[in-house]
């Protein structure tokens, strides 16, 4: 059945989808990631987040939207540039929320991604991460707030969701200390995201959890779900961390 989708305007140019791009190699001592996103992965090094027993490679869409990963990957994938991959993480879906699609399209959207994602190429593994919270921008949090929420429900779809709401609230609200902007993180929000993802991946394919250049830079204790602790709390500020989301 052929999928329906709403008309929209890309936001990158032929020469940034069709610049050079390496092809993965097959490797017996390590698993190929592929991170493909939207300008929130800017600060995401691809060195930075490869170990001993995973190599990862990033792309990053300026202003990229859901569908525009989505065109991206059918690239690829025609290519045969994604041949070699064992697992595609996904972060995107800041600059839907911000062109202001509701919940239902922007989920639609996701699911039209993991249908190519899954059809194109069964064997390699799909991960979803979801979208960050804003730290000034009520409404934008309400819809991705809803949206999160729904993503947990695609995991029947034979796609894993990250979830990293928790990582990046301090107490009930954004942690702004994570955020270059509204929308971007910085350093240390990237070294969060790129430890959730990579201990995800881990998990994912059954690795031990090998050492990669930003989990240093995290404690070594952190509670289910993944959730960031700032190194300057206090216990009675840390007690705070809770599953009421900014809304």
């Amino acid at each position: 059945m052929e999928r329906q989708r709403s008309q929209i305007n890309t936001k990158y140019t032929d020469r940034e989808v069709n610049s050079t791009y390496p092809h993965f190699l097959r490797s017996s001592e390590k698993k190929n990631l592929f991170l493909v996103g939207s300008s929130t992965l800017k600060k995401m090094s691809p060195r930075k987040m490869s170990t001993e027993q995973i190599n990862t490679k990033v792309k990053t869409i300026r202003g990229g939207r859901i569908r525009d990963i989505e065109d991206c990957l059918i690239q690829y994938i025609s290519e045969g540039k994604l041949d070699c991959v064992d697992v595609i993480v996904v972060h995107v879906g800041t600059n839907n929320v911000s062109d202001g699609d509701s919940v239902h399209a922007i989920i639609d959207d996701y699911k039209n991604l993991i249908c190519t994602v899954r059809q194109s190429l069964p064997r390699t593994e799909l991960v979803i991460s979801s979208i960050l919270p804003r730290p000034t921008h009520y409404q934008a949090n309400r819809t991705i707030y809803d949206v999160n929420n729904q993503l947990l429900s695609l995991e029947e779809q034979h796609v894993q969701i990250l979830d990293n709401t928790l990582d990046f609230l301090y107490g009930n609200q954004p942690n702004l200390t994570l955020f270059a902007d509204h929308v971007h993180t910085n350093v240390a929000g990237a070294k969060v995201l790129s430890h959730n993802i990579i201990s995800c991946v881990n998990t994912l394919l059954y690795l031990s959890d090998c050492t990669s250049e930003t989990q240093s830079n995290f404690q070594s204790v952190r509670s289910t779900g993944r959730r960031f602790i700032p190194f300057n709390t206090t216990t009675q500020q840390q007690n705070v961390f809770r599953q009421t989301y900014w809304r």
